[in-house]
Parts: structure tokens; sequence; C-alpha cells
């Protein structure tokens, strides 16, 4: 005998299958106040609670506030473009989120790694743009909610 059999296969209640067509129970509930706030294994509230400072940061806003402050900066160089400079905030900013909780000291030597892959044709060394990845990690420490979004 098959292991599923077309009575398996079927829904008693086809309502009840979302458009995607994918039948597993959604790891995610809605709490009584419509929120989205509970941990994807035990359902318990608060699941998402670390995710503070990953949300603040919007890529897109990022490389727009960076492309018209790079050459502001004290450690801009003429001769480079933004391109040089971009991966350095890249790696910044998701160091920032990827690394909650701990000191811009205490990561260097994660976020070094982390700019030679993302380095890309970027004519800049670690040595010339970790002051550009030091300046995107601290900007969330140095601006408040409404800046973050500009």
């Amino acid at each position: 005998m098959a292991a599923f059999t077309p009575e398996r296969r079927t829904a008693a209640n086809r309502a009840l299958i979302p458009p995607s067509g994918d039948r597993r129970r959604a790891a995610w509930r809605y709490d009584h106040q419509g929120e989205m706030n509970r941990d994807p294994i035990t359902g318990a509230p608060g699941g998402l609670a670390g995710k503070g400072v990953a949300e603040k940061i919007d890529p897109t806003a990022e490389e727009a506030y960076w492309r018209t402050q790079y050459t502001r900066e004290p450690y801009y160089e003429r001769g480079y473009t933004f391109d040089d400079y971009y991966p350095g905030y890249r790696t910044g900013w998701e160091g920032r989120s990827r690394y909650t909780g701990r000191t811009y000291e205490q990561v260097e030597r994660d976020l070094q790694r982390d700019y030679q892959r993302n380095r890309g044709n970027s004519q800049l060394e670690w040595s010339k743009n970790r002051h550009a990845v030091r300046a995107a990690w601290e900007r969330f420490d140095r601006t408040d909610d409404f800046e973050h979004g500009q």
C-alpha cells in the first residue's frame, strides 16, 4: 500500500489551504492585538524581541545616505568613488545587525572577514576602508529612529 493515498492528499476543508498551496501549519500566529511577535518554534510571545537594530536598518536608505555623505567624511580621499567605499558601509550596517549586543572592538576581526567577502571591485584594502565600516556601524548609536529612515 502506498504511503500517501488519494484520500490523504485532499483536505477536508479546502478553504483552509492557503493560495500558495502550502498546507503546512504556519509557524507564526497573530497575538490578541494582531501582531506577529511570536517565537516560530514554540509560539511563545516575544520571539522576535532581538530584532531591534535589524528592524531599523533599511539598506536602500543607508546606501542613499552614504552616497550623499561619503565625501564629507574625514577619512575620504580624492580619487576614490562611492563604489570604493560602499562595501565598507555595507559591511558596517550589516555587521551592526548581525553582531547585536557586541561592541565594534569585539567584532572588528569578524567585520574584516565580512569586508573581504563584500569587497568586490573596491580599490580600498581593509586598512583604508575600515573607517567607513566603523562609521556605518556607529551611525546607529548616534542617530535616533527617525533619522535611520532618512
